[in-house]
């Protein structure tokens, strides 16, 4: 690797310092370090400068300085690129990313030595289709999530898989999630936790108007279309709990997996379990945003 990118999430106070030792490390070791161009500016980092679309074919990997929250934005952008991604944690739970801050430099070292693995992340994409006619589209890492608005009734979601009928859920919303999702939103409304190396979609409803609505767990192949029944448009389409849609009734959301994966850089020694259990200890799992 000799390009390797920063992304900076500009909120977390200790961003732009880790950013400055990073740089003047990557530099030290002849390597290239590469920037947005108004996250550069922003933050007068010594670095190139470069828009987003060079930048994401420039870098060999992307160093990202932020939460679990910051990694997905940056999985969304960079993953069509087949770009690598090393998270740094600044901050509360660091459930996606790689490193702590104290530990980034000795962490570089040994991924520039060729001392890691790519740990391969399934994610959907969804289009929003009215009338027949596709309007919009987004990319998750977590989930996609329809859900009715703050004051309004519940919705009734008929739930199609792969042409055929399924199931139609009364409710608040139901949530179609990766395994990396397993452990946010799918998991505080009463989904089950799975390893990502299943890639698997998971299917939960949120705060079902029945007692027999339990989530279900389907092959990553599989398509989704949901179909939003409800007699007003306080409808929202979510994505990672970053983005937003509004929907009416009558839409149609197709949810199906990405032609491509998320790939998070790992460190020998790490897995899914120990994550699992050093999160578990701390009494939270839900993936920050």
């Amino acid at each position: 690797m000799q390009n390797i990118g920063l992304y900076l999430n500009l909120d977390k106070d200790a961003a732009e310092e880790v950013a400055r030792d990073i740089i003047k490390w990557l530099q030290g070791q002849g390597k290239d370090a590469y920037l947005l161009a108004d996250q550069a500016q922003a933050t007068g980092l010594s670095g190139v400068a470069l828009a987003e679309d060079e930048f994401a074919h420039r870098v060999d990997m992307v160093v990202v300085l932020g939460g679990d929250g910051t990694l997905l934005t940056v999985a969304r952008l960079f993953s069509p690129f087949d770009v690598p991604i090393m998270g740094v944690n600044l901050g509360h739970l660091g459930f996606l990313t790689t490193v702590e801050p104290n530990n980034i430099i000795p962490a570089l070292a040994t991924v520039l030595r060729g001392d890691y693995f790519i740990d391969q992340r399934l994610m959907l994409k969804c289009e929003i289709y009215r009338e027949g006619v596709e309007i919009y589209g987004y990319l998750a890492l977590n989930e996609i999530a329809v859900t009715k608005g703050a004051f309004a009734r519940l919705i009734r979601l008929e739930t199609i898989i792969n042409g055929e009928y399924c199931a139609t859920y009364p409710g608040d919303g139901l949530i179609v999630a990766t395994p990396t999702g397993s452990t946010a939103y799918s998991l505080s409304a009463g989904g089950p936790i799975i390893n990502p190396k299943l890639h698997n979609i998971i299917i939960t409803p949120i705060c079902p108007h029945t007692l027999f609505a339990r989530s279900l767990v389907i092959p990553e192949g599989d398509r989704v279309e949901i179909v939003v029944k409800a007699d007003h448009d306080d409808l929202m389409l979510t994505c990672d709990g970053q983005q937003g849609y509004p929907l009416r009734a009558g839409d149609k959301i197709l949810v199906f997996r990405a032609p491509f994966r998320a790939n998070l850089v790992r460190l020998s020694g790490q897995s899914f379990y120990q994550v699992f259990r050093d999160r578990l200890q701390e009494g939270t799992l839900s993936v920050g945003r």
